[in-house]
């Protein structure tokens, strides 16, 4: 009878831990690893990332996060000056040696 008794036990602790993992909830983070990857995909200022085309105030004029090269899909991402109308003033592209 005693052996009964201990074999009932055994058996409940083994169905009470197999069903006691049915409630447990397990919580997944999503990262875009594109954002590890592509190191010039964001601009920084003040210790803050901004994506492209985020528009900032800073004194008196206003700063674009843009393309650096707006001809490349993948430039990397710099802060363009807004002129009063509203066009971003790029920077002067530096001329080029030529040796023949």
């Amino acid at each position: 009878m005693r052996n009964l008794y201990i074999l009932c036990f055994c058996f409940s602790c083994l169905t009470f831990t197999m069903l006691s993992h049915a409630g447990s909830n397990k919580t997944l983070s999503v990262v875009d690893a594109e954002q590890f990857i592509s190191l010039d995909s964001s601009c920084w200022y003040d210790n803050k990332r901004y994506t492209e085309g985020a528009l900032i105030q800073v004194h008196s004029f206003t700063l674009l996060c843009g393309a650096k090269n707006p001809q490349q899909n993948n430039s990397q991402l710099i802060w363009l000056k807004i002129d009063k109308q509203g066009n971003a003033i790029y920077p002067s592209q530096p001329k080029k040696i030529t040796v023949n």
